[in-house]
């Protein structure tokens, strides 16, 4: 049997997983900026940082998701030509 990158040249399997760590990384940055935010007393606008909270943990859970459906596919890609 010929290796995966023989089959599909053109698909860059690891451009998936790329991007769902770029998106977990951006979550990760966000929730420290928002963070230090609502942390410090004179920050005149917690409220923002508090809805950005949300949009953190959002995007944190879509690179993860990103991850898992590739996995997923990866996955049944080999048992389909195992």
């Amino acid at each position: 049997m010929s290796p995966i990158s023989n089959l599909f040249p053109s698909a860059n399997l690891s451009n998936a997983q790329d991007s769902g760590l770029a998106a977990i990384a951006a979550g990760s940055r966000k929730l420290s900026q928002d963070t230090e935010r609502i942390a410090n007393p004179s920050s005149p606008n917690v409220t923002a940082s508090l809805v950005d909270l949300n949009q953190s943990r959002v995007l944190t859970e879509a690179g993860a998701n990103v991850i898992s459906t590739e996995n997923k596919m990866l996955g049944t890609l080999l048992d389909a030509l195992a």
